[in-house]
């Protein structure tokens, strides 16, 4: 192959981090508004969703933030399972066990599947805003240079 075929595939590649911010950010909005909603105006599945979410902006920002994340990991592991099934290198399998391990962390850690357990607590920590954004942060770098 060329190297401007080579180039341009890259270049392809590397979409799928943009693709992967605006999704989790689409779904994200979609789910945050839906929660802050009265119970009787929820549509579909969201109706059984508790009163108990809170109608705080930050709770907001935090499920949107957070289901960017969960974005960013199906695509990494997606990315690894692949490279994994390719190469049967090891690496890649260690890769995909971590990277199956944040996943299901940050599903559990879900503001939405948290809230089914009870109250959220948006105070400082965890579940604040900074440690959502550097770990955005770090995903999506991760992500850029696993498609390089």
């Amino acid at each position: 192959m060329s190297e401007k075929v080579k180039e341009k595939g890259r270049y392809v590649q590397k979409l799928w981090v943009p693709f992967a911010l605006v999704l989790g950010l689409l779904f994200g909005e979609l789910l945050s508004y839906t929660s802050a909603l009265p119970q009787e105006q929820k549509p579909g599945p969201f109706g059984y969703f508790p009163e108990h979410f809170p109608t705080d902006p930050l709770f907001g920002l935090h499920i949107v933030f957070t289901t960017i994340e969960v974005a960013l990991l199906v695509s990494l592991t997606v990315i690894y399972v692949k490279m994994y099934v390719e190469t049967r290198a090891s690496f890649a399998l260690g890769l995909v066990v971590v990277l199956a391990a944040f996943l299901i962390q940050a599903l559990l850690s879900y503001p939405l599947v948290a809230g089914l357990i009870g109250p959220v607590s948006m105070g400082p920590g965890f579940s604040s805003t900074t440690a959502d954004l550097l770990r955005i942060g770090a995903y999506t770098i991760f992500l850029y240079l696993s498609l390089g």
